[in-house]
């Protein structure tokens, strides 16, 4: 301590308080000397006496602030608003050279004339408490990172006893679940309440009272309505932490179900819908059974009656046109005893390699006097079928049903193609035709039971369900039916089943 003090210049009397107060307090020039410092603050710096201090410090701004910048900010706020107040900054003790965080408060001292004469002001330690704050914010950080981990809504809330809401802590998945951003959600506690339907509210409040009175878990699933009007299902679980005379103190998560609610409302509908398919395929079934028999003995009656040599040619008519209306009726009683038991699986196949020109051979022969009487030419593959497998009996159904149709709804003296191909696994059959065609609001009902697409008022006789039963069938051997037709151009069906490894 042998250095010589230059003597502070002369200034109005610090008074007692200066002296006596716990925070450091000081006086200094606009240039950064020290003129003044308290006990508290050369304690802080590490001195033993204030003259120690003010002999150390020449220059606070290069010497005192970690960020000598900071200074300049200092000396800003006093000339532009005449006193700093809680300027936070990372400083050095000035012996140690220890770095800690201060608090600063001052204002600018004047003479008579308005002059400035130095900087009065006090330094306050809050080292422990930006530890703390920082501390904090890494937790937050830490906490984020992992809530972003979590699908849905990761947070911590206060309740106070009069039910008012504040989070602490809200992940960044309630901009995605609610479409609210997290800083809305910290400033209004109760905007994602506002949120919930109004049907479930009441419901999910009285949980959640409830809860809170038991200091239980609550857990519940509701609809909450977004911004924009569109609708979710949410799980939301909640447990208490503690709870303190202010309220309770609660995490929770909230998740989006909306997906699971949706397939199960799905799974419903298609349970529903294929409980009515199977009781509407059993009751075709029992009727088309009950309308067998008779239609039989009516049959059965009117061969008779043909049979009879006296019968007159008038009668005959007659009795021709009524045979041919039964055996239509018959025919439309057995393809719905199928389409019955191929919609509900009750159909019995023998799966086997086939070589499909056998099945083609007996399809042609059935449908030949369709052809002479249609004048149609049909084009065969010009070299072997792959071999394929299905049930030899549905097979010749389906390529039998394919051939009529397309000699049936052709021109007179038209054409019909037979191909087939192998693709990859599959062996494709196609029956093309040079008919007029369909368009595409056709098309769109070429599978449908009972559709004739207008068919049904002109000559063509038929039943509406050759080509549903026909792609029952394919499905039921592993395959498909698909068609493309073009209006004035004719149809392409194209028969899809497994092939032959």
């Amino acid at each position: 301590m042998s250095a010589e003090v230059t003597p502070p210049p002369l200034l109005p009397e610090a008074s007692t308080l200066f002296d006596l107060l716990p925070v450091g307090a000081y006086r200094s020039t606009p240039d950064g000397r020290m003129l003044r410092a308290n006990a508290a603050l050369v304690k802080f710096n590490g001195y033993t006496c204030e003259a120690e201090l003010i002999a150390a410090v020449h220059d606070i701004a290069g010497e005192w602030y970690v960020d000598a910048a900071q200074r300049e900010r200092f000396r800003r706020l006093l000339a532009t608003e005449g006193r700093v107040v809680g300027l936070v900054s990372e400083v050095y003790r000035h012996r140690s050279r220890e770095r800690v965080w201060i608090s600063e408060n001052a204002h600018l001292v004047r003479d008579g004339l308005g002059n400035v004469l130095c900087y009065e002001g006090t330094v306050e330690e809050i080292s422990d408490r930006i530890a703390t704050q920082q501390a904090l914010e890494r937790s937050d950080a830490q906490l984020q990172l992992i809530a972003r981990q979590v699908p849905g809504v990761v947070y911590l809330a206060h309740v106070s006893p009069e039910g008012r809401i504040s989070f602490r802590f809200i992940s960044e998945g309630v901009r995605d679940l609610y479409g609210v951003e997290p800083e809305e959600a910290l400033r209004d506690g109760h905007v994602l309440q506002r949120m919930r339907h109004p049907e479930d509210s009441a419901r999910v409040q009285q949980g959640l009272s409830q809860s809170e009175r038991e200091a239980g878990t609550h857990v519940d699933e509701f609809r909450i309505v977004r911004r924009d009007g569109s609708l979710r299902w949410v799980q939301a679980t909640s447990v208490p932490i503690h709870r303190e005379a202010d309220g309770d103190h609660r995490c929770g998560l909230i998740v989006d179900v909306t997906a699971r609610h949706e397939a199960d409302a799905l799974r419903q509908a298609r349970d529903r819908a294929e409980t009515a398919h199977h009781a509407i395929a059993g009751l075709l079934a029992r009727i088309s059974h009950e309308l067998r028999t008779p239609m039989n003995a009516m049959l059965g009656f009117t061969q008779l009656l043909l049979a009879d040599p006296a019968l007159a040619d008038r009668h005959r008519r007659f009795a021709d046109e009524s045979l041919r209306a039964g055996r239509h009726l018959l025919a439309l009683v057995d393809d719905l005893l199928e389409l019955g038991r191929a919609e509900s699986g009750d159909i019995t196949l023998q799966l086997m390699a086939l070589e499909p020109e056998v099945a083609l051979d007996e399809s042609l022969a059935l449908v030949a006097p369709l052809l002479q009487a249609q004048v149609v030419t049909v084009e065969r593959p010009a070299s072997a079928m792959p071999r394929l497998r299905a049930d030899p009996l549905r097979l010749r159904q389906v390529l039998t049903n394919l051939l009529s149709n397309a000699i049936k709804y052709n021109h007179p003296g038209g054409w019909v193609a037979v191909s087939a191909a192998r693709a990859g696994a599959q062996v494709t059959l196609t029956v093309r035709d040079g008919g007029p065609g369909l368009d595409a609001a056709q098309q769109a009902r070429l599978f449908q039971p009972f559709e004739r697409l207008g068919a049904e008022r002109g000559t063509v006789h038929g039943t509406g369900l050759g080509l549903a039963l026909s792609r029952q069938f394919a499905q039921a051997m592993g395959g498909d039916i698909t068609a493309v037709c073009t209006p004035g151009q004719g149809c392409s069906f194209t028969l899809t089943l497994p092939a032959v490894t």
